[in-house]
């Protein structure tokens, strides 16, 4: 039994987000924090999270798979050439870059298409959302073979997001898409669809593109499919924000009553247009 755990990355600023905030249905902290503002802080992320596998053991043997999605940044390139089959407590880590396009999702069906011959298992996950907890490999896996007709085990959770104009039915999947699925029921969605789900060569590349396309799509083909998707138990979390983590901040996975109400207050009140103009100016002071 060999696991693959899939992050892709690519060295491109992202947008600053201070602090871990709430959506989906039902509400998480799932919006999560991030301040990789440059293309070092891109290297420095990785290294934070090469360091984070390194130390834990995932409970079976698990090889670390790093997709670069290629804009070009020597520095960055150098930088994962180093650490190409690094050894880990339960495997090795394994580099790959490609033409960057599609995002998180596009390198995952390509981790996939090019290694789902050498492993059983597949967990995916972002650069940013760090999958270190002792048995994480073999706990999912475990939750997997217990559900019947199993397509996927969302780490973070599944909920629908109410945004993209799309139906509930449209948008049941696993939060980032991050979690475990077979090899055999991989290839059932790629034999059906051609691929795993993203945002294709010479399509769109716009963020709601790539969140339809990508993840929402990447686990809400398996739904209508026929396969189950099941989140992790409540009391169970596996992963964590890595800009969060590496302030000391811990968060959890979903909000008391009081939080919950207070966000949906939040959101009815900013329908008006005065509080809108008024946050707006908060912001640039």
């Amino acid at each position: 039994m060999k696991v693959a755990k899939v992050i892709t990355t690519s060295f491109i600023p992202r947008v600053v987000r201070d602090s871990s905030q709430l959506c989906g249905s039902p509400l998480g902290f799932f919006s999560h924090s991030q301040n990789f503002s440059s293309k070092e802080s891109v290297i420095g992320l990785m290294k934070f999270v090469i360091d984070r596998e390194k130390e834990c053991d995932p409970g079976c043997s698990t090889d670390l798979i790093i997709i670069n999605n290629d804009t070009g940044w020597q520095k960055g390139i150098d930088y994962l050439n180093t650490v190409d089959h690094v050894k880990l407590k339960r495997g090795i880590i394994r580099v790959f870059h490609r033409e960057n396009f599609g995002r998180s999702f596009g390198g995952r069906n390509f981790a996939f298409k090019k290694l789902k011959d050498e492993y059983d298992y597949f967990i995916f996950t972002e650069d940013d959302t760090v999958i270190s907890v002792d048995g994480y490999s073999s706990i999912g896996i475990d939750i997997f073979n217990k559900t019947k007709n199993c397509g996927f085990v969302a780490y973070e959770g599944v909920s629908n997001k109410s945004q993209f104009n799309l139906s509930k039915e449209d948008t049941i999947s696993a939060h980032g898409g991050v979690g475990i699925s077979s090899t055999k029921v991989l290839n059932y969605i790629v034999d059906k669809y051609g691929s795993l789900p993203y945002a294709r060569k010479g399509s769109s590349q716009e963020y709601a593109d790539i969140i339809k396309n990508g993840e929402i799509a990447f686990t809400n083909k398996m739904h209508k499919s026929g396969f189950r998707l099941v989140s992790i138990p409540k009391g169970v979390k596996l992963y964590d924000f890595a800009y969060d983590m590496m302030r000391g901040v811990s968060v959890k996975r979903y909000p008391t009553l009081f939080e919950a109400a207070y966000h949906k207050v939040k959101i009815i009140l900013y329908k008006a247009s005065i509080i809108r103009v008024m946050h707006r100016f908060y912001k640039r002071i």
